[in-house]
């Protein structure tokens, strides 16, 4: 007997520590930011994001092309914490494997 698992799904590699902008049909402005490994480290929307819904299905695209943020690509290293309720502190800037320093929102 033949076991077979579902294959997994390929995804198209950006540039290295390069970003792209798209534009979705909607009129959904997102900046991709990729890792040293050419994974999506970030989806990033610029314009658009008032109407959660288009803003959501633009984001559903771009992951079936380059797939989802963060998962293939390298851990970010949190450089600061800022307060929040109960006295918990949470992450509130990275740096990424490309050097950029990214906000948590």
């Amino acid at each position: 007997m033949l076991w077979s698992s579902p294959a997994a799904p390929a995804y198209t590699l950006g540039p290295i520590c390069g970003q792209k902008t798209v534009t979705s049909p909607t009129g959904v402005v997102v900046l991709i930011l990729f890792a040293n490994n050419g994974a999506v480290q970030r989806y990033q929307l610029v314009a658009g994001g008032d109407n959660v819904e288009h803003a959501n299905d633009a984001t559903s695209a771009l992951e079936n092309t380059y797939g989802p943020a963060a998962v293939n690509a390298p851990p970010l290293r949190i450089v600061s914490f800022k307060a929040s309720e109960g006295g918990m502190q949470v992450p509130d800037k990275a740096i990424d494997s490309c050097g950029r320093t990214l906000d948590f929102n």
